[in-house]
């Protein structure tokens, strides 16, 4: 009954926009373009712009006799701009459309050719690595050559406020519960297999990384400190075109024995692109050879509730991996007539690991005196596949920006683990002590999603607009767990087997009206969200439901107090549902001594985001933050007997408050600087155990990027970024930096490009933190592979012709689901 109002509404909204009061859009725009010795211009975008805030409305391209036109354009005022290579742009006097005087016959207009200077060169050949605009942070990936041979989380790691712990859990701006897209889509996993996914997509795949910390009501609820959307590659330009990279790493590792080890990895890729005519036929190919190793120790007293120290686990446990990593991507736009384009997506990676690790863990008494040591061994085999489709649908009314969008998804995910852990026994001497623990599992996970939404957009007569929209999904998570024990004979069930199968369903309906008066701008939304879900435990017949709808307000109020000087003030409310993970009640085996538990009684937590920025120039940009969140996920340690285990649970509020500056500082015409400064403080309070929680830590991260262009094509670059001692959810992470160097030159007439990068060449990177409440009182130190020396050669094939427009992004039907495979996005 409820789902059925919320449909009715919704088709309401659209049945009311829809026939909303008709335009005039009678108008005609015609004039041609010429060089400056009057010979005709063939190819040349031309662009129709509003004249007050130079919205773009549309676009054409002139013929060979260098002549464009506009048509059904609406009563307004506008200009004309035109661009090509080697010329300067053009622009046109002011244009006037009005019911009377609708067909304007424009003069010639005349393009100046382009200076041929190093400066300007290289400031049209290359984008910068860091974008800063009003409502968003873009990180062009392959601007930066010291992300050769990188992957995506280590893109990430050195992108403005991103921060990834040691577990590759992702916080923006100290906060945690970011929301990880991939082309608009949530990858629905959960963090771990989110890093998984991260650390095998190579960055040569990545063609920006978009960071939004107050999204509008559009975009779906989740994510309670905001969105990062990773785009993949998709070709522009008209014919066909593409690239193939080939690179090649070598890290290099030191062990706490002093034993070195050189550690080979491979990243490659093929893009491709076709357009032609009505066609646009696009895709690319990674293939990914990736070894690595890293030693992790944890350093654990054991206290009583009076604080007393009863003695003392050590554990040191070395990872070796080697994983084979395939990701492909196909994708089919057809632009059946102006105004109708249809599109079809496939995606879909195979990813197969081996990991061993060797864990060593030392039992000490309360004078450190060694009781007994054991050591476990795991062999793990990893198979994690994922396909992903998209259906879309544009139509385009008129040449307004006045369209309907529809988008349907079907996104599945299958991961399975096959682990075999053995346990041998010592005392304090060192002498065996009993028979070896053997345990076997098998843990096959299936996710299946389902996911449609349509997006309307209606341009208001005199600027702004309307935009409204629907969005259902339906998930299904169907979760075993098989574990075995060896009893000296023959392998028999332990009962820590389990089966758990998770449903949901979530409904969505939007409303964002925007709206500019003068100097100011005005937008305001509400999105409303109904989530049905419900868990079921197979071995114990046991069934939780949750059925609950919120609604999402937010507004945004922007005024442009000069024509440097833009000040906006932001608020959203938003939300963070539990990852699937979380839920899942399962028992997974860390080592003989600390396993993972899901807690399916977990709430979803809600955020207040309050925003003030300043934007100068539309370059520096200053932000001030407040956030507030109730019934925050936190993950806990918990005392299981000798046994130690790690669960999630809703246990505090949370209030972070901030000031960020992002500063791109030209220092000399060959020299450019883009710092990133963060100065925040995180508070969490709360009850643990019937016992008070109370930590607050005040904090800072800076990023910067240095690039320096050496001469024509070739640019050198130095990165690097320093995050403070902080607060991240319940533990406190000690400071962690690092800075890289990497260099470019464009070879074979700018068809070729020569990457050298040296990532963490004097290996100062490396993890530091302790978690104290309660009777748990641990250390944690990380150190992995990261010095790495990276060459990569890309090589660009096909005609260069000229870009006839934008390529269609497509933000599809499943923007939240994806993520919660964890916090990511597909």
């Amino acid at each position: 009954m409820i789902m059925r109002k919320y449909f009715t509404l919704c088709c309401l909204l659209f049945v009311c926009v829809l026939h909303s009061a008709a335009q005039n859009k009678n108008g005609k725009v015609s004039g041609s373009i010429l060089d400056a010795s009057g010979k005709s211009l063939s190819s040349v975008t031309v662009s129709l712009l509003k004249a007050n805030d130079l919205a773009l409305v549309k676009t054409a391209v002139s013929n060979k006799e260098g002549v464009y036109e506009f048509e059904n354009i609406p009563d307004g005022e506008y200009i004309i701009q035109a661009s090509t290579v080697g010329f300067e742009k053009g622009n046109s006097e002011k244009i006037i459309i009005t019911p009377t005087a609708n067909t304007v016959q424009l003069a010639a207009l005349q393009l100046v050719p382009a200076a041929k200077g190093l400066s300007e060169v290289t400031v049209t050949a290359k984008r910068p690595f860091i974008e800063t605009k009003i409502d968003k942070t873009v990180v062009n990936v392959e601007a930066s050559p010291t992300n050769a041979g990188a992957t995506a989380l280590e893109v990430l790691e050195k992108s403005p406020g991103i921060m990834v712990s040691n577990d590759g859990a992702i916080s923006l701006r100290g906060k945690a519960g970011v929301i990880v897209m991939m082309d608009g889509k949530p990858t629905f996993l959960s963090p771990t297999d989110l890093a998984n996914l991260l650390k095998n997509l190579p960055a040569s795949a990545i063609d920006q990384i978009e960071i939004m910390t107050n999204p509008s009501a559009k975009y779906d609820a989740s994510g309670n400190s905001g969105v990062i959307n990773i785009k993949t590659k998709k070709g522009k330009i008209a014919g066909f075109n593409g690239s193939i990279m080939a690179g090649i790493t070598t890290s290099f590792f030191e062990s706490p024995t002093g034993t070195f080890y050189v550690i080979p990895k491979s990243q490659n890729s093929i893009n491709f692109n076709y357009r032609k005519n009505k066609i646009n036929f696009f895709g690319n190919y990674n293939p990914n050879v990736f070894k690595g190793m890293n030693n992790l120790e944890i350093n654990r007293k054991k206290i009583d509730d009076n604080k007393n120290v009863l003695g003392y686990n050590d554990v040191e446990t070395q990872f070796k991996f080697g994983n084979n990593n395939h990701t492909l991507k196909l994708g089919l736009d057809y632009m059946a007539d102006k105004k109708n384009t249809f599109g079809i997506v496939v995606s879909g990676f195979v990813f197969s690991g081996h990991p061993t690790p060797t864990t060593v863990t030392t039992t000490a008494d309360e004078n450190h005196q060694v009781l007994s040591k054991m050591v476990s061994q795991t062999n793990n085999r990893l198979k994690f596949k994922n396909f992903t489709s998209n259906f879309n649908y544009r139509h385009q009314f008129d040449s307004t920006g006045r369209e309907l969008t529809a988008d349907a998804d079907y996104i599945t995910y299958s991961n399975t683990s096959k682990m075999t852990l053995t346990t041998d026994f010592y005392n304090g001497a060192g002498m065996p002590t009993g028979d070896p623990l053997q345990l076997k599992g098998h843990l096959p996970s299936v996710i299946e999603i389902i996911s449609l939404k349509s997006d309307y957009t209606h341009p208001f007569k005199k600027g702004g607009r309307l935009e409204a929209g629907v969005k259902s999904s339906f998930v299904k998570n169907d979760n075993i767990v098989n574990y075995e024990r060896w009893d000296g004979v023959k392998w028999i069930d332990d009962n820590r087997s389990n089966h758990f199968i998770y449903d949901e369903n979530i409904n969505a309906v939007y409303l964002n009206v925007n709206r500019q008066v003068k100097k100011w701008s005005f937008q305001g939304g509400l999105r409303l969200e109904n989530t049905i879900a419900k868990g079921y435990q197979v071995k114990n017949d046991s069934t939780f439901k949750r059925d609950f709808t919120n609604l999402f307000p937010s507004a945004f109020i922007s005024y442009a107090a000069d024509k440097n000087s833009t000040f906006t003030l932001s608020y959203s409310r938003r939300i963070t549902r539990p990852n699937y993970q979380d839920l899942n009640p399962f028992i997974y085996f860390l080592d003989s001594l600390s396993y993972r538990k899901g807690n399916p009684f977990l709430l979803p937590q809600f955020s207040h985001n309050i925003e003030l920025s300043h934007s100068y120039k539309g370059k520096l940009i200053t932000t001030l933050n407040y956030n507030n969140t109730t019934n925050v996920i936190s993950q806990l340690i918990k005392p299981d007997g000798d046994l130690l285990f790690l669960t999630s649970d809703n246990v505090a509020k949370f209030r972070n408050v901030g000031i960020s500056v992002t500063a791109p500082v030209p220092v000399t015409k060959w020299w450019t600087s883009n710092i990133f400064l963060n100065v925040f403080n995180n508070h969490y309070k709360g009850v643990y155990e019937n016992k008070p929680l109370d930590i607050a830590f005040t904090s800072f991260m800076i990023n910067m990027t240095q690039t320096f262009t050496i001469k024509q094509g070739f640019t050198m670059e130095m990165t690097g970024f320093y995050r403070a001692k902080g607060v991240n959810q319940l533990n406190i992470d000690e400071p962690m930096y690092v800075v890289s160097f990497g260099a470019q030159k464009q070879v074979l007439k700018g068809k070729g490009t020569l990457r050298v990068n040296l990532r963490d060449p004097f290996w100062i990177q490396r993890y530091k933190g302790k978690t104290q409440y309660d009777v748990v009182d641990s250390r944690i130190q990380n150190r992995w592979d990261n010095r790495q020396v990276t060459t990569s050669f890309t090589y660009r094939f096909g005609k260069n012709g000229q870009q006839n427009a934008a390529p269609r992004r497509r933000n599809s039907a499943s923007q939240d689901e994806q993520n919660r495979v964890g916090q990511g996005g597909q």
